[in-house]
C-alpha cells in the first residue's frame, strides 16, 4: 500500500484514514485489518453513535462561547457527566474537551493539597505537563514498583507534608496495569492523592469497564480518576471523576474555566456511549475473549506479553530495525500493527497490537498466522 500525502523534506508521510476507527478500515482508499491505535470497544461506526453526535450539532452547534467561568454550560456537556457520574458510580464529573487536558487540571486542581508530585517513569507526557504546571517538586519512581515509590517517599517527602501520586491507570505503550492498591497503601499514612490516567483502561478493564481504579476495588477517597473519551468510548473529549469536593477544586483550575466545554457532538455521543455500554455487557465480554485469545496466540508463538485482561499485547522481537519490517511486511499484507517508540517502549520500540470488540475470531487468526511466516 502507498501513502498519498506528500508533506514537507524531513517530515513523515501520512496515510489517510476514510472510515471510522474499528477492527477494519479503510487506509489510502484500501481496506486495512487494524490491530493498532485504541478503538477498544469498537464503537466508532455505530450509527446509533454517530446519529447522536449529528443530532447534537443541530441542536447545539458544534459549540457554545459562553464558558463556564460566566455561569453556563451546554446541555451536551450536562448529559456527558450525568451518564459519567451514573456510569462510574461517582458523586461528580466534568467532561471537558480532550482527553489530554486531564492531567493539566486534575494536577494544577489538587496542587494545593500536596507538597510533591510523585510520577510513575513511564507515566504519560499528559502527566508530566499537568506536574510542571503546578511548580510543586517533582519525583520519579520506577515503573508499577510500588516498594519504589516507598523509597522515593522516604527520602524526599517531609514529616506533615502530603504527597501526589500520578500515574497511567494501563500504560498505553505496553499494557502493563498500575499497582493501584499497592499505592493507596503507600501513600495513606501521609493522606496523600491518587491520580490515575485511565485513558486506556477505561472500557476495557474492571468488571463493568470503569478502568483499573475498579479493577483495584478502590472508593473516590483522595482520588480522581479521569482521562480521553475517545478511545473505547469511541467518542470525543475527556473526562474527571472524583468526590465532589475533588471535582470542585478542579473546576477551580484556570483551564477548566476558560476552555473545558469542547464540542457538542463529542459530548453527547460520551453520554450516548456510557448508556450503550452500561446497556449491552455483551461489548465488554467481546473484548475480553479476543484479548484472550489474542495473548494467547501470541505467546504460543513464543512471544512474550503482559499477562492480565487488557486488550493490549506489545512485544519485542529483535532489533528496532527488525521490528519495523515486520510492521511493513504486515502492512503489505493489508494488516496494521503499530511499531512504537511512545512514551513507555524503551530503547528499542515495540510491537503493539490491540484486540478490539470487534474482531472475529477469523481476523485474530490471520494476524496470528502472518505473524508465525514472518517471526
Amino acid at each position: 500500500m502507498s501513502t498519498t500525502t506528500s508533506l514537507a523534506a524531513g517530515e513523515r508521510q501520512l496515510r489517510l484514514v476514510g472510515s471510522p476507527s474499528g477492527a477494519s478500515m479503510m487506509v489510502d482508499g484500501h481496506e486495512v485489518l487494524c490491530f493498532g491505535g485504541s478503538a477498544y470497544l469498537g464503537l466508532g461506526g455505530l450509527p446509533e453513535l454517530i446519529e447522536t453526535g449529528c443530532s447534537a450539532l443541530r441542536q447545539f452547534g458544534a459549540s457554545t462561547h459562553l464558558p463556564r467561568h460566566y455561569g453556563f454550560s451546554s446541555g451536551a456537556n450536562q448529559q456527558a457527566e450525568a451518564e459519567a457520574r451514573r456510569f462510574f458510580g461517582a458523586e461528580a464529573a466534568m467532561y471537558f474537551g480532550t482527553g489530554y487536558l486531564f492531567g493539566l487540571i486534575a494536577l494544577t486542581g489538587l496542587a494545593p493539597d500536596c507538597d510533591a508530585i510523585y510520577i510513575d517513569e513511564s507515566g504519560h507526557y499528559s502527566l508530566r505537563d499537568g506536574a510542571h504546571a503546578t511548580g510543586k517538586p517533582i519525583h520519579s519512581f520506577a515503573h508499577c514498583n510500588a516498594e519504589d515509590l516507598a523509597r522515593v517517599l522516604a527520602h524526599t517527602l517531609k514529616p506533615g507534608q502530603r504527597p501526589l501520586v500520578a500515574t497511567d491507570g494501563m500504560f498505553a505503550t505496553t499494557g502493563a496495569i498500575a499497582p493501584l492498591s499497592a499505592y493507596a497503601q503507600v501513600i495513606a499514612p501521609s493522606d496523600g492523592w491518587l491520580v490515575v490516567d485511565e485513558s486506556h483502561a477505561f472500557g476495557t478493564i474492571g468488571p463493568h469497564g470503569r478502568g483499573s481504579a475498579e479493577l483495584a476495588q478502590l472508593p473516590f477517597h483522595h482520588l480522581v480518576i479521569g482521562g480521553s473519551a475517545a478511545k473505547a468510548f469511541g467518542a470525543h473529549g475527556g473526562l474527571a471523576l472524583g468526590d465532589a469536593q475533588a471535582i470542585a477544586q478542579l473546576w477551580r483550575t484556570p483551564v477548566s474555566r476558560g476552555a473545558v466545554l469542547g464540542c457538542s457532538a463529542g459530548a453527547a455521543m460520551t453520554a450516548e456511549s456510557l448508556r450503550l455500554i452500561r446497556k449491552r455487557p455483551e461489548i465488554l465480554e467481546r473484548l475480553r475473549e479476543n484479548a484472550r485469545s489474542l495473548k494467547a496466540g501470541l505467546r504460543a508463538l513464543g512471544l512474550t506479553v503482559e499477562d492480565n485482561p487488557g486488550p493490549i499485547a506489545a512485544f519485542v522481537h529483535g532489533d528496532s530495525f527488525h521490528m519495523q519490517r515486520i510492521q511493513r511486511a504486515l502492512w503489505d499484507q493489508g494488516i496494521f500493527v503499530a511499531y512504537s517508540t511512545y512514551v513507555g517502549a524503551g530503547p528499542m520500540g515495540v510491537l503493539r497490537c490491540a484486540a478490539f470488540a470487534d474482531h472475529t475470531p477469523e481476523q485474530i487468526a490471520q494476524l496470528l498466522e502472518a505473524l508465525r511466516k514472518l517471526l
